[in-house]
Order: structure tokens, then sequence, then C-alpha cells
């Protein structure tokens, strides 16, 4: 029947993969991983963390017999490349809803000899939807559902490797990498923690969390998969923590018919804030030394693990956007960079979704006042001793501005500017 390729960008496992499973149907499957120069110019842990997770996949198709090759360069050059060395009669992947990916899967399409299929990605609500949804709540009702996840391939026929994985350097500790650990990760949550995630979601030590976003991030493991057995366990835990999933679904989606907000607020009305371009204050955030406890502990817990709380992220950039005035793009990069699970949608979604750029249905004057969320959602003290313990409480300590002063000033310029009579940007 021929060899095709199967070329794995964001989906490093073998799993619920429509693009494997068809591949295998038409003929002899070999794995393609490319090494894109335009990936892989971020931090070393984010680095660290793929490459050993293009190791486990390698380690997987071999365990069923297979081969996947790892080619360094440009997608455009490679995977042509590959296909022709392999006389390939076709190649197959998962859809890619990015600017980035969907310039990419262009190019190299016109640069193949031989057709590319685009199969659809497991999300739980496809991101390219034809109506295109500003706000969460309205998307997330087009959930209807998740299907059972398709399984892998039990054996796949012998081929030779090709190309060799870089070893790569950690400033982190990483986690177990690959799919099987993901899957013994969800597992263990749902077993101990999905009754109460609604309850303890929030907990400023991620405790009430899965921890399974830098799997998601990389595709190791299929959120249908995730949701699917969720749902089978059922419970209002479940149905909160797929809610939660449906977010990353909601991040793509905005990315897809919104491109533009990788560069400019949802809301263009902010596009004329007076962001403030402060290396210092811009370097006490970063560096965790605001004075603000929540914020310096999260920061700090961030730069030593690249994790951090989904409530520790939304305060740790309210207070950079909107108390300390820094440029949000900048913020966003950083922070991005720093976490394991750095998805540039999810990211962005997130930092608009707290600097009241368009994202949030209650916009800008919503404002988390840290001292508060940080005695709500570490009430004992434990998580801002271990990261902050220099601070006997949340209560700020010489904070590099006064916060109240901050809140006032911020509220005065956004209402300004939200007076502000524009169009809105893009397909509604």
């Amino acid at each position: 029947m021929g060899r095709v390729l199967v070329w794995h960008r964001g989906d490093l496992r073998l799993s619920d993969h429509s693009a494997l499973l068809q591949a295998f149907s038409q003929g002899t499957p070999v794995g393609l991983v490319v090494l894109d120069p335009n990936n892989l110019r971020t931090s070393p842990r984010r680095r660290a963390w793929f490459l050993e997770n293009v190791r486990a996949l390698r380690e997987a198709y071999r365990e069923r017999g297979g081969a996947l090759w790892v080619l360094e360069g440009l997608p455009w050059e490679k995977v042509p490349e590959a296909a022709r060395r392999l006389r390939a009669k076709a190649v197959y992947a998962l859809r890619s809803y990015t600017p980035y990916g969907r310039y990419r899967d262009g190019r190299v399409r016109e640069a193949l000899p031989v057709p590319l299929h685009l199969l659809p990605a497991p999300h739980l609500v496809p991101p390219d939807l034809p109506q295109a949804y500003r706000v969460y709540t309205p998307f997330a009702r087009r959930f209807q559902g998740v299907e059972a996840p398709l399984p892998a391939p039990l054996a796949l026929p012998r081929e030779e490797e090709e190309g060799e994985v870089p070893q790569a350097q950690s400033d982190v500790p990483l986690p177990e990498p690959g799919e099987e650990a993901a899957r013994e990760r969800l597992l263990a949550f749902l077993e101990a923690k999905l009754a109460r995630y609604a309850e303890e979601r929030d907990r400023l030590d991620g405790e009430g969390g899965s921890r399974l976003s830098p799997y998601f991030a990389l595709g190791v493991l299929s959120p249908r998969e995730a949701a699917f057995l969720a749902l089978a366990q059922g419970g209002e835990g479940a149905r909160k923590w797929v809610s939660e999933l449906l977010w990353r679904d909601f991040s793509y989606h905005l990315l897809y018919h919104f491109p533009w907000m990788a560069e400019r607020p949802l809301d263009a009305r902010f596009q004329a804030f007076p962001w403030r371009e402060d290396e210092g204050l811009f370097g006490a955030w970063y560096r965790g030394q605001t004075g603000v406890p929540l914020v310096d502990a999260a920061m700090r817990e961030l730069h030593a693990t690249g994790f951090l709380s989904n409530r520790g992220r939304m305060v740790a950039a309210q207070v950079a956007v909107k108390y300390l005035l820094l440029p949000w793009k900048r913020c966003e990069e950083a922070f991005r960079h720093l976490l394991l699970d750095g998805d540039r949608a999810v990211n962005l979604q997130g930092w608009q979704w707290a600097g009241g750029l368009g994202v949030d249905a209650a916009p800008y004057f919503r404002l988390f006042n840290p001292t508060l969320q940080g005695e709500r959602h570490d009430p004992e003290g434990r998580w801002l001793r271990r990261w902050a313990p220099e601070y006997p409480s949340y209560a700020p300590k010489n904070p590099v501005v006064d916060l109240e002063e901050a809140r006032r000033r911020y509220l005065a310029l956004a209402k300004e500017v939200g007076q502000a009579t524009l169009p809105l940007e893009g397909p509604e």
C-alpha cells in the first residue's frame, strides 16, 4: 500500500489521533516531528519539555514496532524532504488553528509533491465555528457532549528511524514526559480530586487542580479523552472541570477568528490605553519584588517551577496590567516563556481576560484585591510561607505602588478609554 507520513505538531501522542489512524488505513505510517526553529526560540524549560516529549513519542512508536523521524529545520523544507526520501504517497496531520500553524501548513502544502490531509483535532468545540464569539458563555453552549476517544494502534509496521532528538537542559524540574505518564496523572486526579474540584480549584497552591496543562499544551494528552473520562465519572466537579477545558477551546476560537489579538487588545478602544514603560516596575513584578505578597509568591513559584495556579496567574496578571499599568503584551510574552504550559492562544486569552481588554464579560472594572484573594484562597498561608516567607500575612509591605491610589488611577483611565466609541474589529 506504500508509505504515508504522520506529521506530529502539537499532538505528541498516539491515542485519539485521527490522522494516525487514517494514515494506518491507507498504508505504512511513519511518524515525523520537525524541530521548527520558529517554535524552539523559547526558554530552556519549554524547549527541554518539548524535546523530552518528542523522545517519549519516539519510544511509543518503538514499543509498537514503528518509527518516528525527527528532522531539524523549516517545516516547508523538511516535510517535503521526508516525503521524497520515504517515497510517501501522502502526509496526514491534525489541523492547526493558530495563525502560524495555518501559515506553516499552507507553505508545506505548496511545497509537497504529494497530498497533505489535515484532519480535525479532537477539540470539545471546534475553534473554527462559522460564528465568531467574543464571550465564553455562548461559545460554551455549543458543547454537545464528547465522543469516546480513538484508540492507539496496538502495532505499527517496522521502519527505520531517522534523526536524533537533541539533549536540552531545563532550568526547572520537569514532570515525567509522555502519554503514559500524562494518563496516569489524569487517572490519579479523577480518582482523588475530581469530586472536590469545584470547591478547591482556586487554591493558590494548585493542589485543587489536575496539573495536566503542560501535557495539554503539547498534545501529549487528548482533551477529548480527559473530558470523556471525567464526564463518565460524573458529578459537579466533572462538569466544572470540563467547563475549564472548554476555555482552552475558546482561546483557540478567539485567536482563529481574531488573529490580531496577538498584537492588540480584543477591545480596540484599549489600544489607546496609556501603558507605562517603566523598567523598574517591570523588573519588580517579573522578579517577585513588588511588596504585594501574593504577586511576589506567584512570580517566584513560576520562576522556580514553571507552574502557577490559575488563581495565581489571574492576580499576577491583573496587578501587572491594572495596578502597575505595565504593557500587557510584554508581560504576556515574558510570562508565557516561564510557563511549562506556555500555550500562546491560552496565555493570550488569559492576559486579555485579566487585563479587561475585551475577553471578560465583566470588562475593565473587574479588579481583584490581592490581599483578599490571598486570604481567601490560601487561608492558612502555607503557600505564601513557601514562596515568600518574609511576609507574615497577605497585607502589602512597602509596595512599589500605593494599591488604593493605583486602583483609582486605573479605573479613571479605563473609564475614559472605555467611553470611546469605536467599531469592533473582525467578524461578529
